[in-house]
């Protein structure tokens, strides 16, 4: 199943090639304290919190690629 802005952030840290590539174009994502509390949270309402620091448009860079390589 592909990933969207719909995904659960849970689903993402669950899966190793997944964690990699935020790594890789989110840098340190994964490795982020905060990150356990969103486990929850969608990608969507991610890119809405301006706490994450993180633009929405990395997150969609983060989606084509997984989607891209039939990570999901």
């Amino acid at each position: 199943m592909a990933y969207t802005m719909d995904t659960i952030v849970g689903d993402i840290l669950a899966n190793p090639d997944a964690c990699a590539l935020m790594d890789e174009i989110i840098p340190g994502t994964t490795k982020n304290p905060m990150i356990k509390m969103a486990k929850g949270f969608t990608l969507g309402k991610i890119a809405k919190t301006p706490a994450a620091k993180i633009p929405e448009a990395k997150i969609q860079e983060f989606l084509d690629a997984c989607n891209a390589k039939g990570i999901g």
